[in-house]
């Protein structure tokens, strides 16, 4: 008969050191996030259309790529937009189409239409 040790019993891994892993990375994760609220634009697509009674919007502004701004072919400042969409607006009109021309920049289009969604137009859509 022999005698030996006791085995030892393997020691069962604590649940509170893996919760304090998980907590600290969740924490982590919400100081390094940011919780910023981004802003939607409303926007219609310009198509072809089959012409089917509906009236065309009566103000068509084209950016170029080199940031020349035109209301129905005259140049316009973007500073200046509010101003020069009053006579279009004491016209009645309601809608416009955005027309971008060349290589815009995404940053120039999203201030034009920041700039277009502050006036009185009802609805702006974009053509490709």
């Amino acid at each position: 008969m022999r005698l030996s040790a006791p085995r030892k019993r393997r020691s069962i891994v604590g649940l509170t050191s893996l919760i304090d892993v998980i907590f600290l990375l969740l924490l982590f994760f919400m100081l390094s996030s940011t919780f910023s609220r981004y802003s939607q634009l409303d926007l219609g697509v310009a198509g072809v259309g089959s012409g089917s009674g509906g009236e065309r919007p009566k103000l068509i502004m084209s950016l170029s790529d080199d940031s020349v701004l035109r209301l129905n072919g005259r140049v316009t400042e973007l500073g200046g937009l509010d101003a020069a969409l009053e006579p279009f607006l004491t016209e009645g009109v309601e809608r416009a189409v955005i027309v971008p021309r060349g290589d815009v920049s995404l940053q120039e289009l999203v201030a034009l239409l920041e700039t277009v969604k502050s006036s009185k137009l009802k609805s702006v859509f974009l053509a490709n």
